[in-house]
């Protein structure tokens, strides 16, 4: 698809105002026609300060704790069910979903002094912070995608879609998206950049179907693509593309680090390439590995916990209550 100005449009909402990741595994997702942002605007947001939340009963808590240069939240809420969308960068703040899907939904933004903001959506898929933690950008049920600020939950519609997938957000505001014909019907999934300041959107690479896409420290793009024979990780460059591991048949739920090391699950086991042709290891048992942001440790779901892992598959830190890393693009479990 060639770039589209009339792809984007920047619309706040008057007033006062998951899949959460996309599995990189064997489902089958021709490119759609990104439509002019036209969806009616959320209305209504509310708000709690910490005393209220406490006396109503539906206080949030976060509690953070340290893992190497990473930062691992903890979300204790009374609402059982609720699921974790987005961390900020700090780990100040999350984006919670009370249902994950394409029917009517709330975003709550909870903050560690114990503030939140509940925000109706169009249904819920997934979120990211940008990194300043001002706003973030949000995939309703439809595939839409919205901006929301994050101390007053103002909306803003960026652009129809559909989209699919946790966005990433980059330094200077654009968004990585993939695009889909449909949230119902994914059987094809393009990775676009999406510039809201100039109002367009770039196709960023020819494969038809990509499953997820990872920033790399060197300013490179991995991406997660189906291939005839399985799975493979490329690198994409500002000149092109180049195969960074082929994880053949059975790889699912693939994460990559900022050094191209890359995690997957097959089978209920999750295993580790350190380096492109190295032979992958097993971490241990458990689903939807997610590295940190420093690359030095894994989130992973085990049973019903959810658990950070070093790299030898020792286990650093282990919650029942939703949980992720500070920042961490483009995956949570």
């Amino acid at each position: 698809m060639s770039t589209s100005r009339r792809a984007v449009a920047r619309r706040y909402s008057g007033g006062d105002p998951r899949i959460a990741v996309f599995v990189a595994g064997p489902l089958i997702l021709t490119v759609l026609a990104v439509s002019l942002a036209s969806a009616e605007p959320p209305s209504g947001a509310t708000r709690m300060n910490a005393a209220d939340a406490e006396r109503s009963g539906s206080a949030i808590h976060l509690l953070r704790q340290a893992i190497g240069r990473s930062t691992f939240v903890q979300v204790d809420s009374p609402r059982k069910g609720m699921s974790l969308l987005a961390v900020s960068a700090d780990g100040r703040v999350v984006a919670l979903a009370d249902q994950v899907g394409e029917v009517s939904g709330s975003l709550t933004l909870a903050d560690i002094d114990g503030a939140q903001i509940g925000i109706p959506m169009p249904g819920l898929l997934a979120a990211s912070f940008a990194a300043n933690g001002t706003w973030l950008a949000v995939v309703d049920g439809r595939g839409a995608v919205w901006r929301v600020e994050a101390t007053s939950g103002r909306t803003a519609l960026l652009a129809d879609g559909p989209f699919i997938g946790s966005p990433i957000i980059e330094g200077d505001g654009s968004l990585l998206m993939l695009a889909v014909p449909s949230v119902e019907a994914p059987y094809e999934s393009h990775l676009f950049r999406l510039v809201p300041a100039t109002e367009s959107l770039t196709r960023l690479s020819n494969r038809e179907l990509v499953y997820a896409t990872f920033p790399l420290d060197d300013g490179d793009l991995a991406i997660v693509a189906h291939e005839p024979d399985g799975t493979a990780v490329h690198r994409l460059t500002k000149t092109g593309e180049e195969l960074l591991v082929d994880l053949g048949l059975d790889a699912v739920n693939v994460t990559v680090a900022g050094d191209g090391r890359v995690a997957f699950e097959r089978s209920g086991e999750i295993l580790a390439i350190d380096a492109p042709g190295s032979t992958p290891r097993s971490i241990g048992a458990g689903s939807r590995p997610c590295f940190s942001p420093d690359g030095l440790a894994l989130l992973i779901r085990r049973g019903n916990r959810t658990l950070a892992l070093d790299m030898a598959g020792s286990v650093l830190a282990a919650s029942d209550e939703p949980a992720g890393f500070a920042a961490s693009a483009g995956c949570l479990p």
